[in-house]
């Protein structure tokens, strides 16, 4: 009777240039907004104190969504990467095409909140001196949104097409 070894041996070879291939764009793509907001509390802090107040009002409401955001982007990359691991393309540009297609619905959503929802939950809140100054600086700072949303989507195709060639 012939027998046949099973290996048990279930180890992965993994390099740290495919570590690094795939956590460099991830790091990136959370990075950028922290920089963005860094940069604004500088600038704004050097201009006044009010205005650095303000920033953080606004800065608090802004983060619901880039929160919010980064549960979405969460929940897509699951999905992409099952399919990213497939080795099937086309399927792969489907995935894409509609998570970016749900982050900017995500965003345009966003936006709107914040033009039409947000000066009604922030004025019985805000102080009335700085109530514009903080709802002029939300609605410029939203439009951020949908960036913030597909940076990541961005980074995980160039991560798609550099791991291919690896």
């Amino acid at each position: 009777m012939e027998s046949t070894a099973i290996s048990r041996d279930l180890k992965v070879q993994v390099t740290n240039k495919q570590i690094l291939s795939i956590a460099l764009p991830i790091t990136l793509a959370i990075l950028i907004p922290q920089i963005n907001m860094l940069t604004n509390s500088i600038f704004l802090g050097e201009l006044s104190t009010e205005a650095l107040g303000n920033a953080g009002i606004t800065g608090v409401f802004y983060l619901i969504f880039a929160v919010a955001g980064n549960g979405l982007n969460n929940a897509l990359q699951t999905v992409f990467a099952r399919y990213a691991g497939s080795d099937d393309p086309a399927a792969f540009k489907v995935i894409l095409a509609q998570g970016i297609r749900i982050c900017l619905q995500f965003a345009v959503a966003g936006i709107l909140i914040t033009w039409f929802v947000a000066p009604l939950i922030l004025e019985p809140i805000a102080d009335p001196k700085a109530y514009p100054e903080e709802i002029s600086f939300l609605k410029i700072r939203i439009w951020g949104l949908p960036s913030c949303s597909c940076s990541r989507w961005a980074m995980l195709s160039w991560l798609r097409l550099s791991t291919a060639v690896i």
